[in-house]
């Protein structure tokens, strides 16, 4: 039993998780208990955030519970960890998109960076803009997220949409920088 309880715990090592954390240890601690769980699920996340720079929260639920095998994780024990996080700075912080998909993200991360990104990829792709799904591809998230991302550039005034019978296509916003031209 011991050599088994050993096993389980290297593997939970390698996954980034450092003991199989259970809430009932924690019993009238449940802020620290939830203080470890967000250092864990950074732990745990933290290379796969790194080059996707965010995770649907629905993503992050099912890879952490996925990993942990047993003793799952409940959606309102995810959210409160999630909650800690900015506090204690494990370097990842929750956003929520206005269309209400909330997404963990890398904290460097803010919406100009991820603008400059889509429009550095959007330079160059060989039509000069953006698809949903090629945008999905490029930043090996799901299209619903990278739709997300188009839109949140497109409000910001980088990107702008051009919508055709053969679907939206976003592309590098020159405007601003024509009308900049003018007023000079």
């Amino acid at each position: 039993d011991k050599d088994n309880h050993e096993r389980l715990t290297n593997m939970l090592s390698n996954m980034g998780m450092t003991s199989a954390l259970r809430k009932a240890d924690y019993k009238g601690r449940e802020d620290a208990y939830y203080a470890t769980l967000a250092r864990q699920l950074a732990d745990f996340l933290r290379p796969k955030i790194k080059k996707q720079q965010m995770m649907t929260l629905t993503d992050v639920y099912c890879l952490y519970n996925r990993a942990r095998g047993t003793n799952l994780l409940s959606p309102e024990d995810l959210l409160l960890a999630i909650d800690q996080m900015e506090t204690i700075s494990v370097g990842l912080s929750h956003y929520e998109f206005p269309s209400g998909l909330r997404v963990l993200q890398d904290a460097a991360l803010d919406e100009e960076k991820s603008a400059l990104r889509l429009v550095e990829l959007a330079n160059k792709s060989s039509s000069g803009g953006l698809t949903c799904q090629e945008a999905s591809h490029l930043l090996h998230v799901s299209v619903l997220l990278a739709q997300e991302q188009l839109q949140a550039a497109e409000r910001n005034g980088s990107l702008v949409r051009d919508e055709t019978e053969s679907g939206i296509r976003f592309f590098p916003n020159f405007f601003v920088e024509w009308a900049g031209r003018k007023e000079m």
